[in-house]
Parts: structure tokens; C-alpha cells; sequence
């Protein structure tokens, strides 16, 4: 892997028009193109001659663009007599992005020496833009703005604001021609050669109650070992290290795999584990089999999996031998209670809301009396909190004659939202983050890594309790990170740990909400622009808008269900089919979390 300290702070991305600078000479987007087909030789007239311009119009077969197996294959080219020493160090940066026979291609650019030492696999840097080479003799630089680092086992952690990659290559003649003699471990590829190369896939670990299991998504590349065989050997390794205080495994330590293959014949995964695996429990057996077959699930073809022990089938209590991926849908991590539907304000009365209409919630929230904004709703949909006109914070159970209660007074507290133990979360201006009881019991959630003169403004739990979305204020700047929920024990107290960047493009963040187990709705702005609605991959920090009603102002979002959006105009908006529309007058809607 690259070491940290090729890493330095810049004064950010570029702009204007992208250049590339060898050797001191800057080439234009243009100029590169001309050179590109100089090198490819003249088309002949022969197959010029085969393009018809004439006849009818006919439908051939549709293309699917929303393959996720599909892939652009780079056709790397080998090193040219008289390449300069930077031309060199390009021409393997460039020819790093054919993975085919362990970067064939790329390694004729290293002297034996140096091929046979380069490491490949020893992680990715991830680069945005074009870089910059710098030639000195027979030290070549190279430098251009981080995006990332994407580590051995797969896990991309998303780079700090600013931040740079600064790396040194040294060339040496061999036979006449520069070649690299010295270099980095692992690979520097760019943002898009790894859309390329790389599809995101998940391994899955269990919430410490071991009821729900919580993605811990990997870059996976497309050649290369079989993506079973890839996401397998993850699993058994375990968590990344980021997630792993906050999660739990079902291998024990000393089970893993007895042969290095998982192979898929006739849609069945075949997991061959140690046979040590035979002396482990029902629920250990149940448990690695449910991580087993969900992680398995996403590759392609893959109906049933099959796990041996010993060179003998591993019985499973209550599934058939193979285990077909479908088997486990009690720990789907996606799982919203049956019926689930969104609550949302109207003039202080809590309704339920959709886009068939809305009617009052069963109990005293749904009277108005208590007029509440600002809402919450527990993962079952059995209890609603909110906040009064001056701030107090309120629950109470969703059936008829329920009262509401009020937990808090006089406090100034920020937007709530349920954990998965059923505490209300909520950001304190005197305490910080804080868990309220249903009795009003009130407990401080420490928040370690802010950086130093962040303010938090608002927590949202993922539904299994792993994770934890926050909205920090850091100077001019209302950022999003991502923290993990760690606790001692499974009912111990709530800690807060390692929030880390999850993407760079957002400069506002307004508010935010889980819409799958890796995936946020964001209201937010890009750049200069006017706040609007956003998906937040958490799996590599790729942001993608999704246009929205104007001025947006809070966000609900659940998986499955429509993502709906309060508006300035007094409004609630429900995307579905790719198009907004209005699901009638409200504001701050909730789904069960």
C-alpha cells in the first residue's frame, strides 16, 4: 500500500481546463487525442467501405446500460522505443488500468527486478483529474488531487478536503530504454479508470444483538480471482478495520476456508470451510451461513450455496443442503415493518402520509393538541417523538387514547431520531449528543474525532445501530460524516467513534436520511448551487443528484419506499417513478427508524 506519508495537504482541486504536463511540456485534451490516433495508423479503405449509408432503418437488440457486470475493458499499450523517463512513468500509470494477467501490459515498463518486487494487490490510490509528472533526471514525480484510497481487503475510505497524492518513481536504461527501477506498492489509477475496473459489492456482519445483518461494502475488481471466491475470503478474514468494533462475525477464530475457491457450478457456491467448522453450534452454524449466503447473493448466477466441512456437508438447523440465497430474510438488513408507512406534520397534527392521501395518527399526536414538528418514528412504527413550538421534546405511543408525554424542557435540541434500542437521539446546545428514555432518562452519547472546532447539529442512526450519519458545522462549511455506534456490551452505553468523510462534492448539508443500509438521502448543495436532493453511496462516496421540489428543507427516506421531501411552499413531494409530486400540505416527514 501506499504509505500515508506520500500523502500531503494541497489548497484543493484545479480548475478551469484539464492538462497533462510531461516532462515539462503541457499537452491539451486535443493534442492528446491527435497523438492517440497517430499512433493507431490510418483506418483502411477496405474497412471504411463496410459502414453502410444507405437502407432501412431496423431495431437491432436493446443494450442494458444498468448491467452492473457489464465493463469497458482498457486495452493497455506497451512501452515505444525513445519513450522519455516520464513518458515511461505515464505510459505505466496508464497501462495500471488493464488488470488482465496481473498487469501485463504495465509491468513492461518495470525492469525485471522492479516487476518481480511490485506488489499490485498491496491497494489502490485513487487520483481525481489528470496529474501532473515532474522530471528530474532519473526522478520522476507524480502529483494530483487524492480522491481516495481503496486498502487490500477491498474497504474505500474517501480522502480528507484537499488532500494530495505526491509519489516517486525512479527509471534506470535497460538494453538502451528507461525503465521504472523503483516504485510504489500497489496501483494509482484514476476516478474513472476504477468505475472501470471495480464493482461494489458487500460483505455482511451482524449488529452486536446478531438480529440484523450490516453491509460492509468492498471494492471488488472485475478481473481477477471470481467475485465468490473475492468476497468469500473478506468474510472470513473479517470486518474492515473502521467497521469492525461495531459489528459481530459468526466465524470464530481458526474457521476458514479449506480450499482457496469458492467455484460455482450450475448456480450453486460451493464453500469448502476448515474442519473445525463441524465442532461449532447451531447458532454459530445458523449465523456464518446467513452472512454466507447474503454476501453470496449479489454474484451473478449464484441461486443456492452450498458450505462442507471436512470434505462432509455442515448441517444447518431449519435450511435444506444448499442453502438457497433467499433462506435468511429475517436478518435482511433493508427489512421495514409490514405496512410501513411515513408520518409527517400538518398544522401540528401528526398524519400518516404517502401518496395515497394521509390520515391522523392513532393517540394524542394526531389531535393537534400538542402541536409537534421536528419528527421521529420508532423502527416498528408503535411510537412517534417530536418537538414543540419552544423546543421541548415529546413521545408517546401511536394508539388510540395514548397521551403524549413530555421527556424535555427548556432545552435547545436539534432534529430527533430513534436508535435501534428504541433511545431518541437528539444534539443537546449544553451536552452534545444525548439518548432519551421513554421514561425521560437522559444520557450522553460521547462523540470522539470531531475535528476540533466542529459543531454538531444532527445524528441519525442507521436502522441496524452500526452506523451513525452526522451533519457538522466546521467553519462556513455544514459537512456530512459517517461514525460508527460502538457499545461495550449489546445494552451497554452508546459511544460514537472514528467519524470519517464520505464524500467531497456536497459544500451544504441540510439534512439527512437512510435510504438503504448503504445508502443516504442528502438535501444539500453542490458547489454554488441551490440546495437540492442527493443519493450518497457509502460505499465509495459517489454522490448522485436527484433533481427535487424547490428549497428543499428535510428529508425522510426508508428502503423500498418513495423518498419524500418537505418544500418552502408548505408542501410534501413523493419521488417515485423518476418524478416528483406533491403528496399535499406538511412538513418534516419520518419513516420507521
Amino acid at each position: 500500500m501506499i504509505s500515508s506519508g506520500a500523502l500531503r495537504r494541497g489548497a484543493g482541486c484545479r480548475t478551469g481546463r484539464r492538462r497533462r504536463r510531461i516532462a515539462g511540456v503541457t499537452f491539451s485534451a486535443a493534442a492528446a487525442a491527435s497523438m492517440l490516433l497517430a499512433g493507431c495508423g490510418v483506418i483502411p479503405p477496405s474497412l471504411i467501405a463496410q459502414v453502410p449509408t444507405s437502407g432501412p432503418i431496423e431495431q437491432g437488440a436493446q443494450i442494458s446500460g444498468a448491467d452492473a457486470n457489464q465493463f469497458i475493458r482498457v486495452i493497455a499499450r506497451g512501452p515505444r522505443e525513445g519513450m522519455s523517463p516520464a513518458q515511461v512513468v505515464q505510459g505505466f500509470l496508464d497501462a495500471s488500468a488493464s488488470f488482465d494477467g496481473d498487469h501485463a501490459v504495465a509491468r513492461q515498463f518495470l525492469t525485471p527486478r522492479a516487476s518481480q518486487a511490485w506488489d499490485s494487490s498491496a491497494g489502490v490510490v485513487v487520483y481525481e483529474g489528470i496529474g501532473t509528472l515532474t522530471s528530474a533526471s532519473s526522478l520522476i514525480d507524480f502529483t494530483a488531487p487524492l480522491a481516495g484510497e481503496i486498502e487490500e481487503n477491498g474497504h474505500y475510505s474517501v480522502a480528507d478536503s484537499g488532500a494530495e497524492v505526491s509519489l516517486k518513481f525512479t527509471v534506470t536504461r535497460v538494453d538502451g530504454e528507461w525503465r521504472i527501477s523503483r516504485l510504489p506498492q500497489g496501483l494509482v489509477l484514476s476516478i474513472s479508470d476504477v468505475d472501470r475496473a471495480f464493482r461494489s459489492l458487500d460483505v455482511y456482519f451482524f449488529d452486536p444483538s446478531f438480529t440484523v445483518l450490516v453491509p460492509d461494502p468492498r471494492m471488488i475488481p472485475v478481473i481477477g480471482p471470481a467475485q465468490a471466491t473475492t468476497l468469500v475470503r473478506h468474510l472470513v478474514e473479517g470486518p474492515s478495520r473502521w467497521l469492525e468494533p461495531a459489528v459481530r462475525t459468526g466465524f470464530p477464530v481458526g474457521v476458514g476456508l479449506a480450499i482457496e475457491s469458492v467455484p460455482v457450478e450450475n448456480g450453486v457456491a460451493k464453500v469448502a470451510l476448515s474442519g473445525n467448522a463441524r465442532l461449532l453450534g447451531d447458532s454459530s452454524r445458523k449465523a456464518l451461513s446467513e452472512q454466507l449466503t447474503w454476501t453470496l447473493r449479489q454474484v451473478q448466477g449464484v441461486s443456492a450455496v452450498e458450505i462442507s466441512a471436512g470434505n462432509l456437508p455442515l448441517a444447518v438447523p431449519g435450511v435444506a443442503t444448499p442453502q438457497p440465497v433467499d433462506a435468511w430474510p429475517s436478518v435482511d438488513p433493508a427489512a421495514m415493518p409490514p405496512g410501513a408507512t411515513a408520518i409527517l406534520d400538518r398544522d401540528g397534527v401528526v398524519v400518516r402520509g404517502g401518496v395515497n392521501g394521509t390520515t391522523p395518527v392513532p393517540g394524542q399526536a394526531g389531535t393537534g393538541e400538542i402541536p409537534l414538528t421536528e419528527l421521529a418514528v420508532d423502527e416498528e412504527g408503535d411510537r412517534v417523538a417530536g418537538l414543540d413550538s419552544k423546543g421541548n421534546l415529546w413521545s408517546g405511543a401511536l394508539r388510540p387514547n395514548a397521551a403524549l408525554t413530555q421527556l424535555l424542557a427548556d432545552r435547545r435540541l436539534g432534529s430527533p431520531a430513534f436508535d435501534r434500542s428504541g433511545g431518541i437521539w437528539t444534539v443537546d446546545s449544553e451536552l452534545g449528543l444525548v439518548s432519551v428514555a421513554s421514561d425521560g432518562t437522559v444520557t450522553e452519547i460521547p462523540v470522539q474525532g470531531l475535528p476540533k472546532e466542529a459543531v454538531l447539529l444532527q445524528a441519525a442512526p442507521s436502522r441496524d445501530g452500526t452506523r451513525v450519519a452526522l451533519v457538522v458545522q466546521d467553519g462556513p462549511r455544514r459537512g456530512l460524516l459517517l461514525a460508527r455506534i460502538v457499545r461495550p456490551t449489546i445494552a451497554g452505553s452508546a459511544q460514537v467513534t472514528m467519524p470519517v468523510r464520505v464524500e467531497t462534492r456536497l459544500t451544504e448539508v441540510l439534512d439527512v436520511a437512510w435510504s438503504g443500509p448503504d445508502l443516504l438521502a442528502v438535501i444539500g448543495s453542490d458547489g454554488a448551487g441551490s440546495p437540492g436532493v442527493f443519493e450518497v453511496s457509502l460505499a465509495r462516496g459517489s454522490v448522485v443528484g436527484i433533481s427535487g421540489p424547490v428549497e428543499p428543507s428535510s428529508i425522510a427516506a426508508a428502503p423500498g419506499l418513495p423518498t419524500l421531501v418537505a418544500a418552502s411552499d408548505g408542501l410534501v413531494y413523493a419521488l417515485g417513478a423518476g418524478a416528483w409530486r406533491s403528496v399535499g400540505p406538511g412538513r418534516a416527514p419520518a419513516y420507521p427508524g
